[in-house]
């Protein structure tokens, strides 16, 4: 409590310059101005450095939480200072645009020739350049935890686009906030639409948040968290083949499929690749994914009580006149689909 030191007005620090204020005594006003003022160069770097990793999985500068001395000198530093300066202050200065203009900064980066490059990877390349520092082709990454989600939705056809509103709750295990007291936790999943909302919208509980966002490396918000680290696990790939809400996207895919995919179940195997990987079956999935499909049409025939009780998770209804052990056959063929590496890596 000792008070007999020097009085410390509010400041920035010396070597960064000083606050305009006129000679009175610096507010919160201040700061924010001097942030993006033009005598700070710093601000417009560290927002196109964040850009650059949305869009790339990797800034342009990996330390994308400290893009200051201590961390990564940028790979291509005079990219870094153009896309900075567009941002700030666009030279194309198109109708209705102003400074700090985010939509030219993201359309200056997707429209660009490096962001349009395959993705696909050659001996030469990894050769040179393993971890693709030099951007001599696309980056694959998996996606955020809430988009895993989101993506099982939107190809299923369960996705409820609906912009805005209140929280949502997903199901989650019963019992997984027990240990968290006063007041005591109450959990109870949305019912109908609310279920299929973006992940987005998903209720966050902090150290608790829904356990498939946790399990794909989201952040538990007990501090503050600028890039995550995205990591590729078995307890992944359980999440995808057991979590319900995957399960219950799965068979409505399966059930998708079935009435549009034609008949036959290579005809309907080409719907779900089309549908959820934008291209064809290899002759070797198909026999892979064949031979799933006719083993468990078997299992599943001979104990329809077994393929029911797969096909009813969720709350989504089946069809009436659903053929029951078929439909849950296709439905394990997939769950395969979406749990493939291919299905929630931005390629």
């Amino acid at each position: 409590m000792d008070d007999t030191g020097e009085i410390v007005e509010p400041a920035i620090p010396e070597f960064l310059g000083k606050l305009n204020t006129g000679g009175r005594r610096a507010n919160r006003l201040d700061l924010a101005n001097w942030i993006v003022s033009d005598q700070n160069p710093l601000t417009a770097r560290v927002i196109a450095d964040r850009l650059w990793r949305e869009f790339f999985g990797t800034g342009i500068s990996k330390s994308v939480d400290d893009l200051g001395s201590q961390g990564e000198w940028p790979s291509h530093p005079e990219l870094l200072d153009w896309l900075a300066s567009e941002f700030r202050h666009p030279e194309w200065q198109a109708e209705g645009t102003h400074d700090w203009d985010w939509r030219h900064a993201i359309r200056t980066i997707v429209m660009s020739h490096t962001y349009r490059q395959s993705s696909l990877p050659t001996p030469q390349i990894d050769a040179k350049d393993p971890e693709n520092r030099l951007l001599a082709r696309q980056s694959r990454f998996r996606v955020d935890a809430e988009n895993v989600r989101d993506i099982a939705l939107e190809v299923s056809g369960l996705l409820q686009n609906r912009f805005g509103g209140p929280s949502v709750k997903p199901y989650q295990p019963d019992g997984y906030m027990a240990t968290l007291n006063f007041p005591k936790r109450e959990y109870s999943a949305s019912r109908g639409a609310d279920l299929y909302r973006r992940g987005v919208y998903t209720v966050w509980q902090r150290t608790f948040l829904n356990p498939s966002l946790l399990n794909f490396d989201a952040p538990t918000r007990e501090e503050c968290t600028v890039n995550r680290v995205l990591s590729n696990t078995p307890l992944q790939a359980l999440d995808l083949l057991n979590d319900p809400i995957y399960v219950e996207a799965a068979r409505v895919f399966a059930e998708n499929a079935v009435s549009k995919g034609g008949s036959g179940f290579d005809r309907q195997l080409t719907w779900i690749f089309a549908q959820a990987l934008d291209r064809a079956p290899s002759s070797q999935e198909r026999k892979v994914l064949a031979d799933l499909y006719q083993d468990n049409l078997k299992r599943f025939t001979a104990s329809p009580e077994n393929a029911r009780k797969f096909i009813t998770v969720g709350d989504s209804p089946v069809p009436e006149r659903a053929k029951i052990p078929q439909l849950a056959a296709v439905t394990t063929v997939t769950r395969a689909v979406l749990n493939l590496h291919e299905t929630i890596t931005r390629n």
